[in-house]
């Protein structure tokens, strides 16, 4: 397997991932938004288990590295990854806008921006990868 597709797929899995553990833990701090001191430390604990695979899908990917003959075998993973970074915030602040009452609005946009970083910097890192692989 081809590096690009390592770190395309070490993206896309680190983004979904991410989403999966955002979702369900915005929606518990919006019924008890008292409770999320204790919910985010379980939060982050969330997302450092779902990026394991992803950043060892990256490490790989950095091993493997060679320079491409062509282009456009970077083409696709590129998009890829650039689509689900684009995914990334625009689902994470569609649960800012759903069943947010103005006394949760503070909290729940402060985690949602907390939420947009972590789940871009892996893409980030992998389309730095995927300049690596620029032919020569």
């Amino acid at each position: 397997m081809s590096a690009a597709y390592l770190f395309m797929f070490g993206s896309v899995l680190a983004v979904i991932s991410i989403l999966i553990v955002f979702k369900m833990f915005i929606d518990k701090v919006k019924r008890a938004p008292e409770d999320r001191n204790a919910l985010q430390s379980k939060f982050f604990v969330g997302v450092a288990i779902a990026e394991v695979i992803p950043i060892i899908l990256i490490v790989f990917g950095f091993i493997m590295s060679q320079p491409v003959a062509l282009m456009g075998d970077l083409l696709l993973p590129a998009i890829i990854i650039i689509l689900s970074m684009a995914f990334a915030p625009f689902f994470i602040f569609l649960q800012t806008k759903v069943d947010v009452t103005k006394e949760t609005k503070g909290i729940v946009t402060t985690l949602a921006f907390i939420g947009v970083m972590l789940t871009l910097s892996l893409p980030i890192v992998s389309l730095i990868g995927l300049l690596l692989l620029l032919p020569k």
